[in-house]
């Protein structure tokens, strides 16, 4: 297909920064709704658009466009290899257009790297910023109908120091009518839900009717996941919202705070379809890909974050070397101690490597990514996301609290000078670690069947072993501190093993497995 410009006959392309259709040989412009497609035979309204297809040479990503002859990156694997093919029909009902030019999103991403150290060198080449990839995702927004609702609440109206006078109501509201849901799914199966979801907001109240002069010099993926696979979640979480405009509602009119288990009947009745802009920048090492996402509406700025492992590992010694100085300066600590702050160390660097090992694991299987696989691990994930909140077991609970305790123990320590807690902290300190990095082996061993990586189970291996032999020196107490200093140093050195493995870890989790998407089907 392809725009060409009325006065001249070039390409015309939709221009960001003018929001209007300008062609590529004079300059001249036009509005996009304007455009005259009836010599074409395309009508503007049509859901059904001729589109130029692009089959990726290394990943087998498809993607389309207007026109068959334009050039870019591959947004999945960072290729440069886009094959152009028979076109297609591209079912799409509303758009929102890039308001984000390249280079305003190359300038965003770069202010937004600028102080984050020991990224690879490539994050802040200008001339690799210039490498961002235009394309509109597909989304799936949904119209819901709500029920009756059944909401109670209480409300403080007497207190005293004998007692509370407190009321309590119950709303059971009929609410009326269908509404469009303003929390959108994506709609392909290859852009991960979590990217999807830390990208977001688009305002949905400033689409417009799909037009395919916006996709001229841009690409855009089809549909790939069924809509129905998101009623569910779509249903929860519109009630969520209803359940939250009831709540501010009662709370603003009664003074009624509402208690938990709220209930609203939601029915999701329709689904729409729409694209959303983004801008995608891919960095490749071997066979790990990371990504750059910024918002073509709003230039939010989403990317994953691997470290250069040689810049750390510098800038790591140094720091090291410092902070040895200054607490051989201000604080020398008896052997007893030195066994101690080694466990505790052992024991932050589990909890990092357990931490990695586990995203290594979600980002491998796509755990909570619903569109790739259909249903998700954690069915909580999702909905989490969206209210930003975080779980957390009952043995990370534990060992943050013991933490805490210890720290406080430390630092008190030097106001008081009163360690005599110290050998009851030897005894029970060691055996949280332990506990804790023998869980942490098992986990990882577990998460290996399925990732293939030694690293997490090698740092486990390499903690056990050093803790064991420390664990062991305090635990026997020997009279020559030179035991308690062979401990120390056999734990050092096995923290440094245990971090470079960490490290590579985090880069595992902060990457994701290069797609291969040969056996693509759309829907």
């Amino acid at each position: 297909m392809g725009f060409h410009c009325v006065n001249c006959g070039g390409s015309m392309v939709f221009d960001v920064s003018l929001q209007q259709m300008r062609c590529e040989h004079c300059d001249s412009t036009l509005d996009p709704t304007m455009f005259d497609f009836k010599d074409r035979g395309i009508a503007v309204d049509e859901r059904y658009t001729d589109m130029a297809r692009f089959t990726c040479q290394n990943c087998g990503a498809e993607l389309v466009s207007t026109d068959d002859s334009i050039v870019g990156f591959c947004p999945y694997c960072g290729g440069q290899s886009l094959v152009a093919q028979s076109g297609e029909q591209h079912d799409v009902e509303r758009i929102i257009p890039f308001k984000v030019s390249r280079e305003q999103c190359s300038e965003l991403y770069g202010t937004f790297v600028h102080k984050i150290r020991y990224l690879p060198k490539e994050f802040k080449d200008p001339s690799y910023l210039q490498k961002f990839t235009g394309i509109y995702m597909p989304y799936y927004l949904f119209d819901a109908r709500f029920g009756e609702a059944s909401v109670n609440g209480e409300k403080t109206v007497e207190r005293n120091r004998r007692y509370d006078v407190v009321n309590t109501y119950h709303y059971d509201p009929t609410i009326e009518g269908a509404y469009r849901w303003g929390a959108p799914c994506d709609a392909s199966k290859y852009l991960d839900d979590e990217i999807s979801d830390r990208v977001m907001p688009f305002d949905t109240t400033k689409d417009m009717p799909f037009n395919p002069a916006y996709l001229a010099g841009f690409y855009a993926d089809a549909s790939t996941v069924e809509p129905e696979m998101y009623y569910e979640d779509a249903a929860s979480l519109a009630e969520d919202n209803m359940i939250g405009a009831i709540t501010e509602q009662v709370m603003a009119r009664d003074g009624v705070s509402v208690k938990p288990g709220a209930k609203v009947e939601t029915e999701i009745t329709a689904h729409h379809s729409m694209l959303f802009p983004m801008w995608f920048l891919t960095w490749r090492k071997d066979d790990r890909v990371a990504y750059a996402v910024v918002n073509g509406e709003s230039g939010k700025v989403v990317s994953d974050l691997p470290l250069d492992l040689r810049a750390f590992a510098i800038g790591s010694i140094a720091i090291s070397v410092v902070l040895f100085l200054l607490l051989e300066l201000l604080f020398q600590p008896t052997p007893l101690w030195t066994s101690v702050i080694s466990l505790v160390a052992a024991l932050l660097m589990a909890l990092g490597v357990r931490g990695g090992a586990k995203r290594v694991y979600e980002v491998q299987t796509h755990a909570n990514d619903k569109g790739w696989s259909g249903t998700t691990v954690d069915p909580e994930a999702r909905k989490r996301r969206r209210r930003g909140k975080s779980k957390f077991s009952f043995s990370d609970i534990l060992v943050t609290a013991f933490i805490v305790v210890f720290g406080f123990l430390f630092i008190s320590s030097f106001f008081e000078g009163d360690v005599s807690l110290d050998r009851v902290l030897s005894l029970i300190l060691p055996i949280v670690v332990l506990g804790f990095v023998v869980s942490t082996l098992s986990k990882t061993l577990s998460w290996r069947k399925v990732t293939k990586d030694l690293q997490g189970v090698i740092a486990s291996v390499v903690l056990l072993l050093s803790t064991l032999l420390n664990t062991a020196i305090v635990a026997i107490s020997p009279v020559n501190d030179g035991w308690y200093y062979i401990g120390d140093a056999i734990c050092i050195i096995g923290l440094v093993v245990a971090a470079v493995c960490m490290l590579r870890v985090y880069n595992l989790g902060t990457t994701r497995p290069l797609p291969k998407l040969f056996d693509r089907e759309e829907v």
